[in-house]
């Protein structure tokens, strides 16, 4: 590549693939732009990336991915106990993009909630929705971390917010809180890697099961869906979400789904990779998926019908599906209550209306922060 052109190191956060999959449109319109990117990520966001991307540089980022207890009561008790390692993560962070700069001479890093890959040599992007965040513990301790989180927002250039202003964001008050942090922020619209329609008038009935998050709840949630599907004689696909295991085992799970329930009408996917899964999605009459923001990101627009099961002791995906409940744009099944029956009752019943936010291209907000870039590099 010319040494000329921007370097720029994209370092998403490895809870759950969300954090990797939207940064895929980001890497997407830099390569668009000929910009010599840089992927850092470790743990499932890295093995998704590199099936993505096996054609780009690869380096392994410092950290390591929380779990979250399967007692919504004893989550906060879980996190308080990791926080010397979330602490110290953001610690070797710094530590760690400071050799990254030397080693890949760095124009930029552009980082999906990893709070300490900034650095005052090079523009530093911090990519988040979650302006404000929702504990679960009361409005005065959300005020507090949000003190806190501007403090490490404010170690940043820029922000970066992947959702709307307005009546159309879709993280609601977590994307478009009372107060901004004192940095620049710049709101992308959605970041989707389905960059075309489909067809949402679907004839079959096809279910497709989106499983993503992390463990124990991501094996839970897998567990009551094969569960469910001991009785059901329709056709369906079940996503795990492991593209670790993915990469391992060479893909798909259909003949131990065979071997175990003779089912032959469905397919079981450790992890697809987007166009596959696009595939699939077209062929599905409803999605029954996790309320992670990247996963309504990705399907809301494509106004498919979604029901939405958010982990359980997640506020975030918890207020986000009451969110979309509210709006009308896919109903809220707790996990507690999860049987495919109840799934199917609940989407007979609910009301959708489509999700159709203004459209922009990431060159109409981004590109001025490219244009800083090149220039400071000419």
């Amino acid at each position: 590549m010319n040494s000329s052109w921007p370097r720029v190191l994209v370092a998403p956060l490895s809870w759950g693939l969300g954090h990797a999959t939207r940064c895929i449109p980001i890497i997407n319109w830099l390569l668009e732009q000929n910009c010599q990117v840089i992927i850092g990520a470790n743990g499932k966001a890295g093995k998704l990336l590199q099936q993505e991307f096996p054609d780009i540089p690869f380096v392994e980022t410092p950290g390591t991915e929380v779990r979250y207890s399967q007692n919504k009561a004893l989550l906060l008790l879980q996190l308080l106990w990791q926080m010397p390692s979330l602490l110290k993560q953001i610690r070797d962070e710094k530590k760690w993009l400071a050799t990254q700069i030397t080693q890949w001479k760095l124009n930029a890093v552009i980082a999906d909630n990893r709070y300490g890959l900034n650095h005052p040599d090079i523009s530093s992007v911090l990519i988040t929705h979650q302006l404000f965040i929702k504990t679960g513990q009361g409005r005065w301790v959300d005020r507090l971390l949000q003190q806190i989180v501007y403090r490490l927002f404010n170690k940043f250039d820029e922000l970066w917010v992947p959702d709307y202003k307005g009546n159309w964001a879709l993280a609601g008050e977590l994307s478009n809180p009372k107060q901004l942090p004192a940095i620049t922020v710049r709101y992308t619209g959605i970041l989707n890697r389905f960059n075309h329609s489909i067809n949402a008038n679907t004839p079959a009935t096809h279910i497709l099961f989106l499983i993503s998050g992390p463990e124990p709840q991501r094996e839970i949630f897998e567990a009551l869906i094969i569960q469910s599907l001991l009785n059901y004689t329709g056709s369906f696909t079940l996503v795990k979400g492991r593209p670790e295991v993915f990469l391992e085992n060479s893909g798909s799970s259909n003949d131990v789904l065979q071997l175990l329930y003779g089912k032959s009408n469905g397919s079981v996917h450790e992890h697809l990779n987007g166009a596959d899964l696009l595939i699939e999605i077209e062929k599905a009459s409803l999605i029954i998926c996790r309320s992670g923001y990247t996963s309504l990101m990705e399907l809301l627009p494509l106004q498919k019908k979604l029901v939405c099961v958010p982990t359980p002791g997640q506020p975030e995906q918890e207020y986000l599906a009451n969110y979309c409940h509210q709006k009308g744009w896919a109903p809220l099944l707790t996990q507690e209550r999860f049987s495919l029956i109840n799934a199917l009752a609940v989407a007979e019943h609910f009301s959708y209306r489509h999700y159709t936010p203004p459209s922009f291209t990431l060159q109409e907000s981004l590109g001025p922060w490219l244009k800083i870039i090149q220039g400071k590099n000419n």
